[in-house]
């Protein structure tokens, strides 16, 4: 293992296993406005790594009432992907889910593209409506301060490894570590947010979603230092044209 030459802000002392099997802190604000976060404090810990599936479970036993679950609906140009709440079945094999909106939609299970870690019990409009807002509000906030948040952890990552490609590819991290790295807690909420700035966020390019299964935690992987600088110039030439 490489030398910790920084440190993140916490021992984790809680594996995404347990996490995503139910374990939920309270979101602290009543609004559920997401507010950003001070720097990350200075405390020692051990890197990040993500934890093995659990491999007791499986698509048809998560995929139940009261998840919370982003799928895709439509073909060709008008694919989209909707957060929507298991609320039941449809037929043998369909799931029925309700989104944001009140419209009801009848899903295969191999439509289910994520699976919203720590969100269980859903059933209302409100509620989904709750976790949208939350992204959007994470992501403009994130836009505000340049990805500062996602930045800094990436850069403790890449430290720790010291830049080392082989030891990054080793260090992927789950979605649950990194909602509390960014964001400071580990609701279904705030990993509903984090996810939306991992992947839409103004330095989306730090970190890549690696393989996994649908009903397992999302890991993501630090890019090397070259790649997330080649793919910022990229994305400002595009900006240009």
């Amino acid at each position: 293992m490489m030398p910790i030459t920084r440190s993140l802000c916490f021992i984790v002392t809680l594996t995404a296993a347990e996490l995503c099997n139910g374990f939920t802190h309270h979101y602290r604000s009543q609004s559920h406005s997401l507010q950003q976060t001070s720097p990350l404090p200075s405390t020692s810990t051990s890197r990040l790594f993500a934890a093995a599936p659990n491999k007791s479970d499986n698509k048809e036993n998560a995929l139940r009432e009261g998840r919370l679950v982003e799928f895709t609906s439509g073909t060709g140009g008008n694919k989209q992907t909707t957060l929507g709440a298991i609320i039941g079945r449809e037929g043998k094999k369909n799931l029925k889910i309700l989104n944001s909106n009140g419209r009801t939609y009848s899903v295969p299970p191999r439509s289910v593209t994520h699976l919203v870690p720590n969100a269980r019990g859903v059933t209302t409009q409100s509620e989904i409506g709750r976790h949208e807002d939350a992204a959007f509000d994470a992501l403009e906030n994130d836009a505000a301060d340049t990805g500062e948040m996602v930045r800094t952890v990436w850069e403790m990552l890449l430290e720790d490894c010291n830049n080392d490609e082989l030891c990054t590819a080793e260090a992927g991290t789950d979605l649950v570590t990194l909602s509390e790295l960014i964001l400071g807690d580990s609701s279904s909420i705030s990993c509903y947010a984090t996810r939306a700035v991992l992947t839409r966020g103004a330095e989306h390019f730090c970190f890549k979603e690696i393989g996994g299964n649908v009903i397992n935690c999302p890991t993501y992987e630090p890019r090397q230092q070259g790649d997330v600088e080649t793919m910022r110039s990229r994305a400002k030439v595009e900006a240009m044209e």
